[in-house]
């Protein structure tokens, strides 16, 4: 199996962001997504370790990913030192309800330090303020000016905000622009995928407000295109999720999957840095991988598109065209 473009295998540059094309999303180790076998993230780990995946996300709100993270990847430091992947986490967010958001510059700091007990490290490469729209622009602001002083302390290497609506994203990073303080790294999640594209439109103005590194989080919405139904928390309508679910079917009757579908088509977009997918076991690792390597060899003119997969996405796309960038409320 191919490995990604960068090698994980070698010491990466912290004081920039190099991060490969797919980043693991650690959030599946919260336990939401479906249960977790004890053996599953360390061998997760290592898989996309040894295949060239290089940039690992967690939070301190997905229950005990970062502990779980920390763990792994402190049972491979022999293997792979600190110095050959990056690490990134957020703050701001403990909890399902705004009373569990919790912005202030002292909160912020406390969380950058517990993160950093619990990953097992000195330095984090990326601390992203955990979805923005839940609180007031001040808040925001406030809380990142935290993360700028903790970045000129060396104990933050790269600053950033996450979050669902791309406008709230889009007016923070101008606000950030406009104080001479340009936000390092925005991560957008459920705005690329087979459903909606609205993140290509954003792109751009991000680029443009000196955002370096633009991550696609969650090319298959959370759970939404994949064979079982989405988690009971998932946030799309009831009829979303039964457009999603005729996806599914359709996909299925064709010896097709949704989920691989969903992957391949979020691979072929070119403008975004990386795409960070949720990676439960090295089984999934391989898949994604073997997604990327198939997408990749299909531009390069070594394969071509079965007439039956293309047959399929034009019905999908005809299935979810009442739904098309169509974004839920959020908060």
């Amino acid at each position: 199996m191919d490995c990604m473009p960068l090698d994980a295998s070698k010491e990466v540059p912290h004081n920039k962001l190099e991060i490969s094309k797919i980043s693991f999303g650690a959030g599946v180790f919260s336990g939401r997504y479906n249960s977790l076998e004890e053996n599953w993230p360390l061998e997760a780990v290592r898989r996309a370790l040894e295949l060239g995946i290089n940039c690992f996300d967690t939070s301190p709100y997905y229950n005990n990913s970062e502990l779980i993270l920390g763990d792994a990847l402190e049972k491979l430091k022999n293997e792979y030192p600190r110095s050959h992947y990056y690490l990134s986490t957020k703050c701001g967010r403990y909890g399902h309800t705004k009373s569990d958001f919790n912005y202030s510059p002292k909160r912020v700091e406390e969380s950058v330090i517990e993160s950093c007990r619990r990953l097992k490290t000195t330095y984090l490469d990326i601390v992203l303020a955990h979805d923005v729209e839940f609180v007031s622009v001040d808040e925001a602001t406030k809380a990142i000016e935290k993360l700028f002083e903790l970045k000129a302390n060396g104990i933050i290497k790269h600053v950033g905000i996450s979050g669902y609506p791309l406008e709230v994203l889009l007016h923070i990073t101008e606000i950030q622009y406009a104080k001479s303080q340009p936000l390092d790294v925005i991560l957008s999640y459920s705005h690329y995928t087979l459903q909606s594209t609205l993140f290509a439109d954003y792109i751009g103005r991000f680029r443009a407000l000196g955002v370096k590194t633009l991550i696609n989080g969650s090319p298959l919405s959370m759970g939404l295109f994949r064979s079982s139904p989405p988690p009971k928390w998932h946030p799309a309508s009831t009829e979303l999720r039964k457009a999603a679910a005729e996806c599914a079917e359709l996909a299925k009757r064709h010896n097709l999957s949704i989920a691989r579908l969903a992957l391949q088509f979020a691979f072929q977009w070119k403008d975004v840095d990386s795409t960070m997918i949720g990676l439960s076991n090295k089984e999934e690792v391989e898949y994604a991988i073997d997604a990327w390597n198939e997408v990749k060899a299909r531009e390069k003119g070594e394969k071509t598109i079965p007439v039956t997969e293309v047959d399929v996405l034009k019905e999908i796309t005809r299935l979810l065209e009442p739904y098309y960038n169509i974004s839920w409320p959020s908060p």
